[in-house]
């Protein structure tokens, strides 16, 4: 099998089961321009950047910061998060640079905590991303607020076979169809920090997405049909340098999210804090005199 059919073979096990754990939420549309994020997590120092990243989100709740992220730790590779910005338009960024820059203050505050973030990452690393409608599926049925983990696929294309990702995504979504999963899925192409790639998020509500997928993973190759098999390996082999294929769990202490998905998931987004165990007396300590007897 060439490195595209495997790979959208694997990304059918999560697709086809996604729609099984759907809740209802508010639809959360994917924003045209995607600012992402990597950072590079130093081996065994996972408890030392959780503890730092844990305080980005309730700096941003103080400052008011206008721009909301989510992030993701990967649960395959190598130790990564990820965050995810979105935004409406390149000016849109543009303006949430400004307010952080444009305010020494705060500008201060998130260079404090970077710099005590420093020791526990290797590479920080940033990538936009702009939004294709045309080469997504469904997008208004997925439930963003209540999916906890994400399959995110690369596609690493040679330079000059940029557009034969178009046909290869017809040919994956045609199959899907018709074995009746039309499952949502949103694609963008790099546009800075990334080249000749497109980037494939697929969204779950918990893993079993994967173990209902695999059942449907011979439903997915018939659909495709021999004649489309050769075909997207053809496809594949021309067109396709690389593919990074990786499962990732949303870690809500580290994002900083809009109510609406809050109150979507409360339990999840603010879960309220554990009420405190009553303190127990020191060892060895008297009990505390009991009141006298009401006459």
């Amino acid at each position: 099998m060439k490195k595209w059919f495997c790979s959208v073979a694997g990304l059918s096990l999560a697709l086809a089961g996604s729609l099984a754990a759907q809740a209802q939420a508010p639809p959360v549309p994917p924003p045209n321009i995607l600012n992402i994020e990597m950072n590079n997590i130093k081996p065994y120092q996972d408890g030392a950047f959780d503890k730092v990243a844990s305080e980005y989100p309730a700096l941003s709740r103080q400052l008011k910061d206008p721009t909301h992220f989510v992030v993701l730790e990967a649960l395959t590779g190598s130790p990564r998060a990820i965050y995810l910005y979105g935004y409406d338009s390149y000016e849109a960024l543009q303006k949430n640079e400004e307010w952080e820059l444009g305010n020494p203050a705060i500008d201060a505050k998130f260079d404090a905590l970077d710099a005590r973030q420093a020791p526990n990452v290797s590479e920080v690393r940033s990538a936009i991303w702009h939004y294709r409608s045309d080469l997504s599926n469904n997008p208004a049925e997925a439930d963003i607020p209540h999916s906890h983990y994400w399959e995110v696929v690369i596609f690493h294309m040679r330079s000059g076979h940029v557009e034969k990702f178009e046909e290869m995504t017809k040919l994956y979504r045609d199959a899907s169809l018709k074995i009746g999963r039309n499952v949502p899925w949103a694609t963008y192409e790099g546009l800075a920090g990334v080249t000749d790639a497109y980037l494939v998020l697929i969204p779950m509500t918990s893993l079993k997405d994967e173990d209902i997928g695999l059942a449907h993973k011979k439903d997915f190759g018939a659909a495709l049909g021999e004649e489309g098999s050769h075909r997207m390996n053809k496809l594949s082999e021309e067109s396709v340098a690389s593919v990074e294929d990786n499962i990732w769990m949303v870690i809500p202490e580290w994002s900083y999210v809009e109510k609406s998905w809050i109150d979507a998931d409360p339990q999840y987004w603010a879960p309220e804090p554990a009420a405190k165990p009553a303190r127990k007396p020191a060892a060895g300590a008297a009990p505390a005199p009991k009141a006298p007897p009401a006459n």
